[in-house]
This record gives structure tokens, C-alpha cells and sequence, in this order.
């Protein structure tokens, strides 16, 4: 660990991935690494995380802090933070002298039903490692407020953990189509203004839709149900993975079959949708129901710069606003007040008590705040599904450079990076 040590204090002086070739390259007989590789089979350099992560953020993550394993690969979170771990994790730190232990769901925004917060509360408790050692990283915007009121409300703990939301899927898939772009045979995707096309748009919105949720199944039986609502077979494009329903040929038979999309998994090489964004005006968006993060349904559109409408189906939180649209903002993309009353954004989530798992789904709604959601976010799309196609098209067009603005912003999104380390280096000034 000597060289180790050696390595990183040249670190500034050395490409990052020359580093990282170095140390992989060396021995690792410390008794923590041999003792995770024994007891879990846990590979420490493969397992390590870079998702969604630049070469700064990964530099600054390894010379000030140590990750805490997943220790059991996939499985969820919870499970791999035991009392056992952390005294190990921080007996590692206070070795090689670093400021804190970070623990990352990376491709999740659900926290708070799986008590990710107070399982590291009771292992701090039990094994007398500070709570303010240890940093944890989700993608959910609300989780630093509701964390702070959960914390406040109890009276247990004293001492915080540091809890900071960082958009991981966002960044990732960023980097992903980055890296895409430079196949050969990978189709860049440019948005081609509606005055130089040779075809306009025959369909007014698209619809992606996957696993079931509240909303997602209202906005299915809003489209299919013809004889009740004014919306039309023609009207747009419309998938949904839960009623095994998907659009023609929108994977890559490269890299993906229809059994891969109906099975949910999501990914820029696998889609093969350029055709219906450019056939269509406006996307709308059931985002994921496991809390309020971005996922890689907002990706695909800020990628193909659609104006959208944003709509978080969760009900297993509660907060004052779903605020998606404010953050989107601060990382610098633009959104569509010209063709949506954006005040959806502002509408308040309600926690049901009836759903104890962020899994669990039921088909009415359950109370007058969430109907209203619903009736608010249906009036928007539907003033837009009304309009003649003529005057649809002048709305968008009148949008475009937003929708240009939106898809350069996202393939060169550097505003997230930024502000979490300026997070973190809060964080070890405090602890210097």
C-alpha cells in the first residue's frame, strides 16, 4: 500500500486512467480487501463505481474516501450494510487516513420505504462509527429535505449522516450516448429543424410506457378507451411494456430483440426510436413511481429534443412538490410552459398509508389529491391532443431552439459534477 499511497499523491501529475491501470496492476494485501474477497467473493476493482461518474469526481471519491461495497452484488442496498462492514470500512479509512465512508444506490430514487437511512443509523449505533463518516448517494431529489425531517422528527440519533442527491442516471446515460455517438454504425441522432425537413410529423405525442403503475395505467385506458375520450388511434404513439404492447422495430436487432424491450431492459444501444420521435410533436413522460429522479425515459427524450410533459406517478412519498422541473432547470435544460401549464410541477405529492413497499400498486386511486393530479396532467395533454395539427406544429416550432438547447445540455452535462463536489469538499473541510 506504500506504492498505492505514492500513486496518489502523484495522482495530479498522471492521466487518471493511466492510474487506475497502475493500481489495478499492483497487489492489494490489505486485510479489509482480502477479508471482502473471501467472505462475499467481492472483486474490489471491478465493483468499484463509476456510473454516472467524470475522471474528477472518481479522483476526488478514491483520495478522500473509501466506498462501502455492495457485498452482495445486485441485491438490495439494505442488505449489504451490516454493523460487520462498516466497522471493517472504517477501520480501512481511519488506516489510509481518508475524511469518509460513501455508500451509493446508483440506478435507483427509492431510499426511504427499504430504510436505507436507518439501517446505517443502526450500524453506526451498534459499532460506534460516526455517522458524520459516512456520506450516502441517491438519485432522488427530495432526499436530503425529507432525510433532514425524518432526522428532525426522531430523537434517537444525534448526529447526522451526510445525504446528497446526485442524478447518476442522468449523468450515465450522458456518457453513454457520448460513447455510442463514436460507433461507426451507431445512428447520430441530430434535431433537424421543421423548416428543413422533407417530412413533417404525422402524430401528435408519444408515450413510453413500462412497468405498471397508478398512472401509467390511466393514461393506457385515457388512450384505448375511444368511445369515451376524444383522443384517437392516430393521434400517437403509444407503447406499454405491462400490457405487452411495443412499438414496431423500435430496438436495434443489432444489439436488442422485442423479448429484451418487453423484459425492460432499457438501453440508448438497444433503441431504435429516431423514426417515432421525428414523427411525433410532444413526448409525454410516466416517469418511474420509486421516488423523483430522472430515469432513462427523460434521457430518450432530451436526447431526441421533444418538448415534454413530466409526470412522477409516486404515492409512497410525501412532498410538498414534485419540483422535477425546477431541478431540471438548475442543471441548465430548458422546459415547455409555451404548451404546458407548468404548475404540475408544484402539485403535492401524497404519501398513502395503504402502500407499505415501493412495489405495491393498486388500481383506483385513493384519495381527492392524487384525482386531481391525474384530471390536471389530463387537461394539459389533452389541450394539446385537441389543437389542429397546423397550430400544433407552430407551437413546436416556436420551441425548437429549446429542444436544440436541451440535447446539447444533456450530452455535455457537467452542472450535476460541479455542484456534488462542491458537496463533498464541504464535507472533508468540515473534517480537516
Amino acid at each position: 500500500m506504500k506504492v498505492l499511497k505514492k500513486q496518489l499523491s502523484g495522482m495530479k501529475q498522471m492521466n487518471f486512467d493511466a492510474y487506475l491501470k497502475a493500481f489495478k496492476s499492483k497487489e492489494i494485501s490489505d486485510s479489509y480487501i482480502t477479508w471482502l474477497e473471501k467472505e462475499f467473493d467481492y472483486k474490489w476493482f471491478n465493483q468499484k463505481p463509476n456510473y454516472g461518474m467524470d475522471i474528477a469526481l472518481e479522483e476526488y471519491l478514491i483520495k478522500y474516501g473509501v466506498f462501502y461495497p455492495k457485498i452482495y452484488g445486485s441485491k438490495e442496498l439494505s442488505l449489504s450494510i451490516t454493523s460487520e462492514v462498516l466497522e471493517r470500512s472504517y477501520s480501512f479509512m481511519k488506516k489510509y487516513k481518508k475524511h469518509f465512508i460513501y455508500i451509493i444506490e446508483e440506478t435507483e430514487g427509492y431510499w426511504e420505504s427499504l430504510n436505507h437511512h436507518r439501517v446505517i443509523h443502526m450500524c453506526c449505533e451498534k459499532t460506534g462509527v460516526p455517522a458524520d463518516r459516512i456520506v450516502y448517494m441517491n438519485n432522488d431529489i427530495t432526499l436530503e429535505e425529507r432525510y433532514n425531517e425524518w432526522f428532525d422528527e426522531q430523537s434517537k440519533y444525534k448526529t447526522k449522516i451526510n445525504v446528497i442527491s446526485h442524478p447518476f442516471l442522468l449523468m450515465n446515460f450522458s456518457k453513454e450516448y457520448n460513447r455510442l455517438m463514436k460507433w461507426i454504425d451507431f445512428p447520430k441522432y441530430e434535431i433537424v429543424k421543421y423548416k428543413d425537413r422533407k417530412t413533417l410529423p404525422t402524430k401528435k405525442f408519444m408515450c413510453l410506457m413500462g412497468n405498471r403503475s397508478w398512472i401509467r395505467e390511466h393514461l393506457w385506458y385515457y388512450f384505448t378507451d375511444f368511445a369515451n375520450h376524444p383522443l384517437k388511434e392516430k393521434d400517437g404513439y403509444v407503447s406499454y411494456l405491462d400490457k405487452n404492447v411495443t412499438l414496431p422495430n423500435s430496438w436495434n436487432d443489432k444489439e436488442a430483440s422485442e423479448d429484451n424491450i418487453l423484459n425492460g431492459e432499457s438501453s440508448p444501444a438497444y433503441d431504435n426510436l429516431h423514426h417515432y420521435f421525428k414523427d411525433s410533436y410532444f413526448s409525454i413522460i410516466p416517469e418511474t413511481s420509486n421516488g423523483i429522479y430522472v430515469s432513462e425515459k427523460t434521457t430518450k427524450v432530451l436526447y431526441h429534443g421533444h418538448p415534454f410533459i413530466l409526470i412522477y406517478p409516486a404515492v409512497d412519498i410525501e412532498s410538498p412538490k414534485t419540483g422535477m422541473l425546477e431541478k431540471l432547470r438548475e442543471w441548465g435544460f430548458e422546459t415547455f410552459s409555451e404548451l404546458f401549464d407548468e404548475s404540475y410541477d408544484d402539485l403535492p405529492l401524497i404519501k398513502q398509508p395503504i402502500l407499505n413497499t415501493h412495489h405495491a400498486w393498486y388500481e383506483d386511486l385513493k384519495n381527492d389529491e392524487n384525482k386531481f393530479r391525474l384530471q390536471f396532467i389530463l387537461k394539459n395533454i389533452k389541450k394539446l391532443v385537441d389543437m389542429d395539427i397546423k397550430d400544433l406544429h407552430k407551437l413546436c416550432e416556436s420551441v425548437e431552439e429549446k429542444c436544440i438547447h436541451n440535447q446539447k445540455t444533456f450530452l455535455n452535462l457537467k452542472k450535476p459534477y460541479e455542484t456534488l463536489l462542491i458537496k463533498l469538499k464541504n464535507i472533508v473541510k468540515k473534517q480537516k
